[in-house]
């Protein structure tokens, strides 16, 4: 009987748990509840939905590791911060991270892989992760001590590959973020370790804030600009653009952030022609979401024009996983 009661308030939360988001009409009948949106554009979308914060706590005499949930593994030395005025911090210091591996997870955070050459041109990345670190104590924000640097591992998807580097970003509401390569070298001659037990990557940071584990998209062939005719958005001046791929399973999110007439473009002959693609759109408009998504080849100076649907936030959710 114990059983069977434990199964009968099972049945009867999840039955609670499905109604809601209904309510009865005059007739009996469930109607939907429309979604109320805690935001009114897209940089509020990206706030709410994208990647939280995990928060540690850490001894900043001592050091220590600190392990996200998803696998990376950050390793502070001992007195490694300062406060705003250069004073060595002591005590306990607040640590928040955020850990970035997957597609759907880039896009909804507004943390693409686009980036600068070396030659500062403009290019994009195939990613083994993204990481933020930020410091304080007592709410206020803390760096890191002159000469001083920290570790961060994180699971390779990708294996063994000669041209990862560590980046670090700058990030921005329009374009998210674009990754630099990092001058500073520490753990090799490039900056980065590979280690086989479990697979990972580890290379050094120098300053608080985002980092990554990453190599330069290489295509030998012919590239080409497309464009994103914005005409059929609900709000252009509030729609994000995405273009995701994958090779070697390592994801590249390219956002498109340069306008012209109709819409936004990329950056100019940098997509590879004939790559297969996806196309990822997201706006706010009035209360409502809309997502426009599309398989596409690359194709030479093409313009498309994407068809958007109103979607719940879960809708949403659910369809960038198939990325993922």
């Amino acid at each position: 009987m114990r059983n069977l009661k434990t199964v009968l308030a099972s049945l009867f939360i999840t039955s609670l748990t499905l109604f809601t988001s209904c309510d009865p009409d005059d007739n009996g009948e469930t109607i939907d509840i429309p979604e109320v949106l805690e935001y009114n554009n897209i940089q509020g979308f990206f706030e709410t939905n994208g990647v939280q914060d995990q928060d540690f706590t850490l001894d900043a005499v001592t050091g220590g590791n600190i392990i996200g949930e998803n696998g990376t593994i950050i390793t502070f030395p001992a007195n490694a911060f300062v406060d705003g005025s250069n004073n060595p911090v002591t005590g306990i210091v607040d640590v928040a991270i955020k850990e970035i591996f997957k597609p759907s997870e880039m896009i909804l955070s507004n943390k693409p892989t686009n980036a600068l050459s070396f030659s500062n041109q403009n290019t994009f990345l195939l990613s083994e992760g993204e990481t933020e670190v930020r410091i304080s104590q007592n709410g206020n924000t803390l760096q890191l001590a002159n000469g001083i640097n920290y570790q961060i591992s994180v699971p390779s998807a990708g294996g063994l590959d000669y041209e990862m580097l560590p980046f670090a970003g700058t990030t921005s509401d329009a374009e998210g973020i674009v990754w630099d390569p990092t001058s500073d070298v520490g753990v090799t001659s490039s900056g980065m370790q590979y280690v086989t037990a479990p697979t990972s990557y580890i290379y050094d940071v120098f300053n608080t804030g985002w980092s990554n584990c990453d190599k330069f998209y290489n295509y030998p062939g012919a590239q080409t600009t497309n464009y994103i005719n914005l005409s059929n958005s609900p709000n252009a001046s509030e729609t994000a653009i995405f273009l995701i791929f994958e090779e070697n399973n390592l994801p590249a999110v390219v956002k498109f952030s340069t306008t012209y007439a109709n819409g936004i473009q990329s950056y100019i002959d940098m997509l590879p022609e004939g790559l297969a693609v996806t196309y990822v759109a997201i706006t706010v408009e009035n209360n409502q979401q809309y997502l426009a998504m599309e398989d596409v080849t690359i194709s030479d100076e093409e313009e498309l024009t994407l068809n958007f649907e109103v979607k719940s936030t879960q809708e949403i959710l659910d369809a960038l996983s198939l990325l993922d």
